[in-house]
């Protein structure tokens, strides 16, 4: 049982068991306890209720299946946070250099083709991508540079 226990105990940072007597069902509670929980439902508790012969044959196999959930719910918000974080700083990014831009007196473009070419092989693809965003007449919204 305790082997079982094991995986779900080191994935949080504590977990408790409630044991009750009802008559001759017992009830046990796995209640794991994780502080700052990706997903609620991490914290979810097991509930079991059988006797205490069902609950030695099938108790170790309820705790394996909703660790391997536990685990895999974890797994998948995590890998969630670190898509939004880096949806989040690109566009961030991106923000900052469009108002930077925006903000900038105008100058005429000196560029030549060439020169575009030479900015999107240096990486520079936001550059390139503020450059259409900020295209837009100014007419049709708020200018956020003028919040700053």
């Amino acid at each position: 049982m305790f082997t079982e226990l094991m995986p779900l105990v080191r994935a949080s940072d504590k977990v408790v068991l409630t044991l009750t007597m009802q008559g001759d069902t017992m009830s046990v509670v796995v209640m794991p306890v994780i502080k700052d929980a990706a997903d609620p439902a991490l914290t979810r508790p097991l509930m079991l209720s059988a006797t205490p012969a069902e609950m030695d044959a099938e108790f170790a196999a309820a705790v394996t299946s909703v660790t391997e959930a536990h685990r895999s719910l974890a797994e998948q918000a995590e890998a969630t946070r670190s898509i939004l974080d880096a949806a989040k700083s690109t566009q961030s990014s991106k923000a900052t250099k469009a108002l930077a831009k925006a903000a900038s007196p105008s100058a005429p473009d000196t560029t030549s083709d060439g020169g575009d070419a030479d900015e999107s092989e240096t990486g520079d693809g936001a550059q390139v991508e503020a450059k259409a965003d900020t295209s837009a007449p100014a007419s049709t919204g708020t200018d956020l540079a003028s919040l700053l």
